[in-house]
């Protein structure tokens, strides 16, 4: 389990605590589970990982306190954003048993496109992610879906996946993923654009 975060057990709670430790380039966090406690981590180092790693996978959490470090496996329950910087402001985790199933979902990122016939299609995502179910070490990063084959108005489902060794879908296998769709007319796309136009047009009505 190679990702790896550090959290520090922090003793003051509360709003005017959390923003201390914002104004110190800390991030508040909770854990929860069979090991609970209040953390704070460096905002900066979680962010990277976050972005780099995505939310989904398994997190080796080493946990200081005083002078031991205990290392407990989590993953990622809520985190909450600044509206205006979308900065993490708290993070919510929870502790997971290596040896029981957890649901996650896991992104999809499309394969193949560069290698599909030009017939007029317009490639669209209809799932940008999956719910699936396995061991928390099986995580997969991504779920890649091949459509260099999918031809105009068929579609690929979650039926046609394959999924990773130890992963089974939890998403209904009915549903799309991905979908080849024939390109709109102009006489199609002319009413929706008239709508927009419309609600442009209407004047905002104004509040105390």
């Amino acid at each position: 389990m190679d990702c790896v975060l550090t959290a520090t057990v922090r003793e003051e709670t509360g709003k005017g605590a959390a923003h201390r430790l914002r104004r110190e380039g800390l991030l508040p966090a909770v854990l929860y589970g069979e090991t609970q406690a209040n953390l704070s981590l460096n905002l900066r180092e979680t962010q990277k990982y976050f972005n780099t790693k995505g939310l989904n996978q398994l997190i080796n959490l080493q946990v200081k306190k005083g002078k031991t470090t205990k290392e407990i496996p989590v993953l990622v329950r809520e985190i909450q954003y600044d509206p205006l910087k979308g900065t993490p402001l708290h993070v919510d985790f929870y502790q997971v048993s290596m040896e029981q199933k957890v649901v996650v979902k896991v992104p999809v990122v499309l394969v193949g496109e560069d290698q599909r016939e030009n017939d007029g299609s317009l490639i669209e995502t209809i799932l940008h992610e999956v719910e699936v179910s396995c061991l928390p070490a099986d995580i997969p990063a991504k779920i890649e879906v091949d459509v260099s084959g999918l031809t105009m108005n068929n579609s690929i489902t979650v039926g046609d996946l394959q999924p990773p060794a130890g992963v089974e879908f939890v998403t209904e296998a009915s549903e799309p993923v991905v979908v080849a769709a024939a390109p709109r007319s102009e006489a199609e796309a002319a009413p929706e654009e008239e709508a927009a136009e419309g609600a442009k047009a209407e004047p905002e009505q104004e509040t105390e």
